[in-house]
């Protein structure tokens, strides 16, 4: 009985113990700071070029968005 009773309770450790390294994870993962203005910017430049083929009023509205967001870090 008691080894049933220490396979138990090795699990359920092992288990807590999992949980316990994955929400830790997740506390590193969100305090990383969000990139900053000129990487965002960027990147909106980046999928703006990628979406000019095929859709290109979507990649305006993107070019938009990195031309408002550098005028009000400036």
């Amino acid at each position: 009985m008691t080894t049933t009773t220490f396979r138990a309770d090795s699990t359920a450790a092992d288990f807590l113990a999992a949980i316990a390294q994955r929400v830790q994870r997740i506390s590193q993962w969100l305090s990383m700071p969000a990139p900053g203005v000129p990487e965002a910017t960027a990147e909106l430049l980046r999928l703006a070029a990628a979406y000019e083929g095929s859709q290109p009023s979507y990649a305006a509205d993107l070019r938009a968005a990195a031309s408002m967001t550098e005028r009000e870090t400036a």
